[in-house]
């Protein structure tokens, strides 16, 4: 379950920006989480309060945005949705999509005190 060391590098991740930006409590915490970043979510919902346990994100509310997948197509030049990390373009059915967004896993938003 590597949900429960994304947890622990989000609190770490917020105890050095605390430290930074002076804040001494996290009130919302909002993460976008790509389609196929290998995330499972409801796992990282389970596993965040106990990480967050004495930290300055105990109370924390977790917001979570799942980001659709799509991807770059170089025969049609255009964005397209993508079902699977190695869809075929909907538009041309071009094998060769980069993917453009679906793949993050990133802190978006940071509600504090």
């Amino acid at each position: 379950m590597h949900e429960l060391s994304i947890c622990e590098s989000i609190v770490n991740t917020l105890k050095s920006q605390a430290e930074a930006h002076q804040f001494s409590r996290v009130l919302v915490l909002q993460l976008d989480i790509g389609q196929f970043a290998g995330v499972e979510i409801e796992s990282l919902r389970f596993c965040f309060p106990v990480v967050a346990l004495g930290t300055l994100a105990e109370e924390a509310e977790l917001k979570i945005n799942l980001v659709p997948g799509r991807g770059w197509c170089e025969t049609c030049q255009r964005l397209t949705d993508m079902q699977a990390r190695y869809s075929s373009c909907d538009l041309c059915g071009s094998s060769g999509l980069t993917l453009s967004t679906g793949g993050e896993m990133r802190i978006a938003e940071v509600e504090v005190e």
